[in-house]
């Protein structure tokens, strides 16, 4: 669904109140235009029935870190 949303004086737009329940949104720029992905207040709770796992939120964040530390180490070296 497309929706027209004002820019205000300070380049400030408003979302529209279905998409509200986001506190930051991802704006990736495309040209002479841009897409908005909004990021949900509880990003956990929002995509916990799509994601089945057995690990704790505490587990998946260490691994999470593991991760992102292997990745800048290996783009560091290159």
């Amino acid at each position: 669904m497309a929706y027209v949303a004002k820019v205000d004086d300070r380049g400030r737009i408003k979302l529209p109140k279905n998409l509200a329940n986001a506190n930051s949104v991802i704006i990736i720029e495309a040209g002479t235009f841009f897409d908005g992905i909004p990021i949900p207040k509880d990003s956990l709770a929002e995509t916990s029935s799509i994601i089945k796992t057995e690990l704790s939120v505490k587990e998946l964040k260490e691994i999470a870190e593991k991760e992102a530390g292997r990745d800048a180490l290996g783009r560091h070296s290159k």
